[in-house]
């Protein structure tokens, strides 16, 4: 039974039910021929115990029989003129009551029997279908749509048969592991967000606390005539300090939370042209810095791809202006490309990332030394815009701090 089963639930739904279908047919057709078989046997070997004719006298004219010859009568003629007739009711006349009965029994079951089977047949096949192909996957579904409405993606939905219900079953898990990945990454974004808006309000506290003790100080000594003409300057000039301050400040927040709304859009680019036309741009940089700046793109093809290469660009600024803040020495570029996947490489010569930075450096307004005026969103914003263009962003030191971005570039075949 367990291989049937497991036979049928490798089956279509349609190719399932035909097969049961005629399975059932088959032994149901050969119960039924067997019955009506063994019933006419029956009833045959109950008339045979009696005769199956009358005799009639002889009449001078065959007119004067004046009969009346009913179907399964026939008339043959006998010995000495008289008329024998052969009648299966004559015989039925001469059972006795035991005999009349199980005749007409044997004759109800030629009816009955197939009928009765075509029904019970039709009503275990239905049954069959519905308990092997419906019934597990109509309980697995229930209850995933159950678990789901409920919030509770953490299950599996384990169908392992090949038909229809199968790749229902399939389709359900990979909408509950979607939502789930949805929901991870909804949650992840509201922990960003929360982080963020704590850093904000800690990174706001500086320059309104200069502002507030400056306001104070003046409000306090200007209408005493404490102040000097010197000395009342040099706090107008504190305090527009701060003000800039706190507006740079508010204009990166909103460029950090703008950067979910940049669309990316790829356009044609050779690949080689786009690294070649930058070097020069970096290497002027890096002299500005007394830095030393080098690009190594080996590894990449003279191909056209297709690369949003203004976004690529602000990438690269973005992680360069780090290493210009860091670097010793030098700062080195390396590019290569394999499969689809644009590497960049961009190493400095410093001190490197401490083990805070390498975990936390990706985090909006992440600064490892808070002191200086830097606002901590340059690999942040590498982070999001090479997650927007299908890559990823990691850290590490190798001699100096590494930072190394990927991202898809497909290339354009020549037609």
């Amino acid at each position: 039974m367990g291989k049937i089963k497991h036979w049928l639930r490798s089956m279509p739904l349609r190719r399932a039910f035909v097969s049961l279908v005629l399975v059932m047919a088959v032994l149901v057709a050969g119960i039924s021929a067997v019955t009506i078989f063994t019933c006419v046997n029956v009833q045959n070997q109950i008339l045979e115990s009696v005769t199956d004719y009358q005799v009639l006298p002889p009449q001078e004219t065959k007119d004067e029989y004046n009969l009346v010859i009913a179907d399964d009568e026939q008339i043959v003629p006998g010995e000495n003129g008289q008329l024998v007739i052969l009648s299966t009711e004559y015989q039925i006349a001469n059972l006795s009551d035991t005999q009349r009965v199980a005749y007409y029994a044997a004759k109800a079951a030629v009816v009955l029997v197939p009928t009765l089977l075509f029904v019970l047949g039709t009503i275990f096949c239905a049954w069959m279908f519905y308990s092997i192909k419906l019934k597990q996957p109509l309980s697995l579904l229930l209850q995933s749509a159950d678990r789901i409405s409920q919030s509770d993606l953490d299950f599996c939905l384990d169908y392992p048969a090949s038909d229809e219900m199968g790749e229902l079953c399939r389709a359900m898990d990979t909408m509950r592991a979607a939502l789930l990945k949805n929901n991870q990454e909804t949650w992840a974004m509201m922990e960003e967000r929360r982080k963020l808006s704590a850093s904000i309000a800690h990174d706001l506290r500086t320059p309104i606390t200069v502002m507030k003790g400056y306001t104070e100080y003046l409000s306090h000594n200007v209408p005493l005539g404490r102040i000097s003409e010197d000395k009342l300057m040099d706090t107008i000039r504190n305090l527009s300090l701060a003000t800039d301050r706190l507006e740079q400040y508010a204009n990166q927040v909103r460029e950090i939370q703008a950067m979910d709304a940049i669309p990316v859009k790829p356009t044609s680019c050779s690949l080689q042209k786009f690294f070649e036309e930058q070097e020069d741009e970096y290497a002027v940089l890096a002299q500005q810095h007394q830095l030393q700046f080098s690009m190594d793109i080996s590894g990449v093809p003279d191909i056209q791809v297709m690369l949003d290469g203004i976004l690529v660009h602000r990438m690269i600024d973005n992680v360069i202006s780090n290493a210009l803040r860091f670097a010793r020495r030098e700062i080195t570029l390396k590019a290569g490309w394999q499969e689809g996947l644009l590497t960049i490489q961009v190493h400095d010569d410093g001190k490197g990332f401490s083990e805070e930075s390498l975990r936390s450096a990706t985090r909006p307004f992440y600064k490892e030394n808070t002191e200086n005026d830097h606002f901590g969103l340059g690999l942040s914003i590498c982070n999001t815009l090479c997650q927007k263009q299908g890559g990823t962003l990691s850290l590490s030191n190798n001699n100096g701090a590494c930072v190394e971005m990927q991202i898809l570039a497909e290339k354009i075949d020549a037609d």
